[in-house]
């Protein structure tokens, strides 16, 4: 993945763009990914940590220096993320599945879910994210995502395995869910 002017920490465990292998599976053990991303009041640079099944570690910056307005304050935070179903990010008729392959709304046994998420203001207070929330789906018959409700939510789905049903060309090419938090400060 292009992640322009990302400064990766020497040793850092994992990259923006990196492979997850080991993955929850419904009803047997859980895997637990923490992301955090800050700026660093002395620096004025982004940080981010990452850790799985651990508590998060630095794995690189944005400097200040690549930013014009975000140099100042975020106003906005795109997460998303994709499934792909071989390792040359090629067109196939077959859609992946998301998470763990459940539709959100199987809720904890069974779908994936992100947890703890939080936005911090300048303060280091956190605000709630329910109503920043907007989420967005390439085929909501195949992929969902729940309400943010006590800083978590749902999300996943099956796919599609066969070519004989396929949609479109972006969701051939890639399954993706994004979402999208918002937050004017």
């Amino acid at each position: 993945m292009e992640c322009p002017g990302f400064q990766l920490e020497s040793g850092a465990s994992i990259q923006p763009g990196d492979f997850i292998p080991s993955v929850s599976r419904p009803n047997g053990a859980r895997q637990y990914m923490a992301l955090k991303v800050f700026k660093d009041s002395a620096s004025g640079d982004w940080l981010v940590y990452y850790g799985f099944n651990s508590d998060p570690e630095l794995i690189g910056r944005l400097p200040k220096s690549i930013f014009s307005g975000l140099a100042y304050k975020a106003i906005a935070l795109w997460f998303s993320g994709m499934a792909i179903n071989n390792a040359t990010f090629q067109p196939t008729p077959a859609l992946p599945p998301v998470g763990s392959g459940y539709m959100a709304g199987h809720g904890s046994n069974m779908a994936a879910s992100m947890s703890n998420i939080q936005l911090i203001d300048e303060q280091g207070q956190a605000l709630s994210t329910a109503r920043h929330f907007i989420g967005f789906s390439s085929n909501p018959k195949l992929y969902s995502y729940t309400a943010i409700v006590d800083d978590q939510f749902f999300y996943g789905g099956p796919g599609r395995t066969t070519s004989s049903d396929a949609t479109s060309s972006t969701t051939a090419i890639y399954s993706l869910l994004a979402l999208f938090i918002s937050l004017l400060l």
